[in-house]
């Protein structure tokens, strides 16, 4: 007895929800490098500026939080006048910013270092941070602002 040739049923796969998990995760291992990149403290309230210009060139970026004195981290610690400084989440002083920025300028000689100010932190502060990078050898230092957005 002889059976009919049947014809294959054809398998088709649907790749329409691959292709959407495929980019979600695109999506969001993107998003989560750029934010492990930028160093950014919530509890900084970055003054306003009405000539602030959006940078170009984001390379060789540092990022030196400066919070305001009393200031409660989320890891728990206070900031004090002798720990003002945040680099990489950890408070420290004035040597151990000088050690941090040393070392990163030796893996990236192109450094660049991004102050992130609170508006209320004393100028003092400031100039410590600003005498530990010059001595670490970095002088192409930019400060953070936003930008205003229309007349005052």
């Amino acid at each position: 007895m002889k059976l009919k040739n049947r014809a294959e049923p054809e398998l088709d796969v649907d790749m329409t929800p691959m292709i959407d998990c495929v980019f979600l995760l695109l999506i969001f291992f993107m998003v989560v490098a750029t934010m492990s990149k930028v160093d950014l403290t919530p509890e900084i309230e970055l003054p306003v500026a009405p000539k602030a210009a959006i940078a170009e060139d984001l390379r060789a970026r540092g990022i030196i939080n400066i919070l305001p004195v009393g200031t409660v981290t989320a890891a728990g610690e206070t900031v004090t006048v002798q720990k003002p400084f945040m680099v990489s989440g950890a408070l420290t002083d004035d040597a151990g910013l000088r050690t941090s920025v040393i070392n990163r300028r030796a893996a990236e000689p192109e450094l660049r270092v991004v102050m992130r100010i609170d508006q209320s932190t004393e100028f003092e502060i400031v100039q410590r941070a600003i005498k530990a990078c010059a001595d670490a050898g970095i002088f192409d230092i930019i400060f953070s602002s936003y930008q205003s957005s229309g007349s005052l």
